[in-house]
């Protein structure tokens, strides 16, 4: 569930970084530059409800095993989008994984006994820090700091 988490945030926080890189890169506007961000959540919205329903009547382990799949094929496609439309497509389809992200987190509820549960699922909540702060320090090796140049 922990790691369902930080790859959930590693996939928001990229957005930051790679909108910033692709609206200059690619000379979008601001609209265009959301629309990559806002392509993903509208993703979730539709996952979390489609899989969500589904994890219920079919059995959740399909469903996470659905959504790793979706999350690291479109993971990788999004390296080959070379245009606004097929980025926008590719993280769309990408959101759409990761709002089947919510079953793991239910069944990690539905098991714990009812003495700590809030605790140990704030607990889990922490994998979403280090997803953020991964992707941060991976950006500035990677990137570096643009205000040298």
């Amino acid at each position: 569930v922990g790691l369902c988490l930080a790859s959930d945030a590693l996939e928001v926080t990229l957005l930051a970084y790679l909108s910033a890189i692709l609206r200059y890169e690619w000379h979008l506007s601001s609209i265009q530059t959301a629309s990559i961000t806002s392509s993903v959540f509208l993703g979730q919205l539709v996952g979390t409800l489609v899989l969500g329903s589904l994890g219920d009547r079919y059995g959740r382990r399909p469903i996470i095993l659905f959504s790793s799949i979706i999350i690291s094929v479109f993971g990788l496609v999004t390296a080959m989008a070379r245009n606004l439309v097929s980025l926008i497509l590719i993280r769309t389809i990408l959101g759409f994984g990761i709002g089947g992200f919510v079953v793991p987190f239910d069944i990690l509820a539905e098991f714990l006994p009812s003495e700590g549960r809030g605790k140990y699922l704030l607990s889990v909540e922490y994998f979403w820090t280090f997803g953020t702060v991964l992707v941060s320090v991976f950006a500035y090796l990677t990137i570096g700091d643009q205000t040298e140049s």
